[in-house]
């Protein structure tokens, strides 16, 4: 989510699934012929929804496939095993650790079948036979020849080395031009910051480019061509990242090196206080769905009013938040990895640990792991006003009324308050109506809403930030 902040919570399978192996029976060429082709079909998981597609062909007398899945940004993934025995289909997708088990209704062109993984809850995928794959509509996606100018770039955090690459698009033109970072939400994101099918970054650089500002986007630490390790990562660490993007910024010689600004989504935005309190020389920061309470109440906020928009029970909200209090208090108060490894393993399964499966165990013992990182210890621990108490450059704040991971109600009075108390008079809160946390114009606010959504990011998000970063440099 984008990625989400959020605590991923292993369920027990309904089933235990058997490992497809290579068939050697033949799969007759009448198979072959009525398969080949597109397939597609969606799922809706919990909160989130995902479309499918799955293209079969004929290749030197064998059935071949791959698999997209738009909103997860999955595209032309290889299909390793098809077995077809019966009207009865198997898939083997290797690659993401998937498989597809489905009957052949020839008669309706249908497949009716389940989405699996070994060790988690299956999800039940009919797939309808289509002229085509699926092509998710986003009118905003830039699409090339661009009226600016697009650069490949690579600058390194001299701290620890780490290679960093980006994009840098720059307007045509005589004369200097100001400048902006992106700088994206948790998880590894990549410079667009891909997610459910949109990538935000691209459309917001695309955006105000067009309009004279420089902007340069990067892969976050581990994500596409960047170097580094995301979860090794502290937001300490990520700051400095965006200094030294600033500092290759200011070697440019077609940009005002005085006039750099950032622009941060979501936990991006705390990054970007962090970067403003250490570099003088940022000249302002845009705050876009920003946390002001502590990332840990946040989260507590954030399961109740999804869950609940969702139409949720109450006690069942509550029980999730229980367990969530459970395991952030092990990672908060208990220093020693090992020891709260142990614990946790109780948190999450309440108990159930060695009932589960060898499958079962290895998924919780990895998201174990990647809550005793670095980085998910420092940002459980994490409170966004103490930063921006700091800051003393001017500040944009921009949340949405139907912003359900930060919401404004509780996060921008703490925002202002915090820049208050820090004598800093010099910035601007807006709450735009009918926004959720990924800048779209919404209609509840709901994750599952982000990938139906058309649109990427709300033309009048853009312009808020356009026009104020203009009154920045005058």
């Amino acid at each position: 989510m984008n990625k989400l902040y959020a605590i991923t919570f292993i369920m027990l399978l309904f089933s235990e699934v058997s490992v497809c192996q290579q068939s050697k029976s033949k799969i007759l060429p009448e198979d072959q012929q009525y398969l080949a082709g597109y397939w597609n079909g969606k799922i809706k998981a919990g909160m989130m929804s995902f479309t499918f597609s799955i293209k079969l062909w004929i290749d030197d007398g064998s059935l071949k496939g791959s698999l997209d899945s738009p909103e997860q940004d999955l595209y032309n993934v290889e299909v390793d095993n098809i077995i077809i025995e019966n009207d009865s289909l198997k898939l083997d997708i290797g690659a993401i650790q998937r498989k597809y088990h489905a009957a052949i209704d020839r008669e309706n062109n249908v497949m009716h079948g389940m989405y699996v993984r070994e060790g988690q809850i299956n999800f039940p995928l009919e797939l309808k036979r289509s002229e085509s794959g699926v092509v998710l509509n986003r009118p905003q996606m830039p699409v090339k020849p661009y009226p600016y100018r697009e650069e490949e770039i690579v600058f390194i955090n001299e701290n620890d080395g780490v290679e960093i690459s980006g994009t840098l698009t720059i307007p045509e033109g005589e004369g200097l031009h100001p400048a902006v970072i992106l700088i994206s939400g948790s998880g590894a994101q990549d410079r667009d910051e891909s997610s459910m099918g949109h990538k935000p970054f691209l459309v917001i650089a695309d955006y105000l480019t067009r309009n004279g500002i420089a902007v340069l986007r990067y892969d976050d630490r581990g994500a596409g061509k960047s170097e580094g390790d995301h979860l090794q990562a502290t937001t300490e660490i990520n700051s400095e990242d965006v200094i030294y993007a600033e500092r290759f910024l200011q070697s440019r010689k077609e940009l005002y090196g005085n006039k750099i600004g950032l622009i941060g989504h979501s936990e991006g935005s705390i990054i970007a206080a962090i970067a403003a309190v250490k570099d003088t020389n940022i000249a302002y920061i845009v705050l876009l769905g920003a946390p002001g309470l502590s990332i840990e109440d946040n989260l507590y906020l954030q399961n109740t009013l999804i869950r609940r928009a969702d139409g949720v029970d109450e006690n069942v909200i509550e029980q999730y938040n229980k367990i969530q209090r459970n395991i952030f208090s092990i990672i908060k108060e208990e220093p020693d990895d090992s020891m709260a490894f142990e614990k946790l393993r109780v948190a999450y399964t309440l108990n159930r640990y060695p009932l589960l499966s060898n499958e079962q165990k290895r998924n919780i013992d990895e998201t174990i792991k990647s809550r005793l990182t670095p980085y998910f210890r420092d940002i459980i621990n994490c409170k966004p006003a103490e930063i921006l108490r700091k800051v003393q450059c001017p500040v944009l704040a921009i949340s949405g009324e139907y912003d359900l991971q930060a919401p404004p109600e509780q996060n921008l009075p703490e925002i202002e308050k915090a820049l208050k108390s820090g004598n800093n008079n010099n910035y601007k809160i807006i709450e735009l109506p009918g926004i959720n946390h990924m800048m779209q114009t919404s209609h509840k606010g709901t994750i599952s809403e982000y990938s139906e959504i058309e649109e990427t990011v709300s033309p009048e998000v853009l312009k808020s930030i356009s026009e104020w970063i203009f009154t920045q440099n005058k």
